[in-house]
């Protein structure tokens, strides 16, 4: 399994960050990897949800079907996914107060099942998912103003 986790400070409260980023349906708007969600996940999504989202992540369009596993407004959120081909992916969103903002932290666990993809992640594509992720950050921080 690879783990990439990411921090960033951000200029807003921390439940003004979750009550963005737990929508799904707006990934795309701050993600590069993202495709877009279906429409019923521009809710912020709680506990038992489920929805889809199509991906284009290091040069691969995937498929994703999402369950949310745990959500604490303003303090965790957290989603796990599978694809038709059994990788998995389970992605952590962590939200602390920061003295004038906050301090978000993206943990994101995936496995590709494979074999071709796993030797291909093991050699490039988890640098290129690790690009994807701190430009997703970035363009977090920079929609909230930082």
């Amino acid at each position: 399994m690879t783990t990439i986790q990411l921090s960033q400070r951000i200029p807003a409260t921390p439940q003004a960050v979750y009550d963005y980023v737990t929508r799904p349906a707006r990934w795309k708007q701050w993600h590069p990897a993202s495709l877009g969600a279906q429409d019923h996940a521009d809710t912020s999504l709680t506990q038992g949800a489920t929805f889809e989202e199509d991906i284009r992540s290091a040069g691969f369009t995937r498929h994703l079907r999402w369950i949310v596993k745990d959500s604490q407004p303003g303090i965790r959120w957290e989603a796990h996914a599978v694809m038709d081909d059994g990788s998995t992916v389970q992605l952590l969103y962590e939200f602390a107060a920061d003295g004038t903002g906050m301090r978000f932290t993206r943990t994101l666990n995936y496995s590709v099942k494979p074999l071709l993809l796993r030797w291909a992640n093991d050699l490039v594509m988890w640098r290129k998912v690790r690009r994807e992720s701190g430009k997703a950050m970035a363009n977090l921080a920079a929609r909230f103003g930082d």
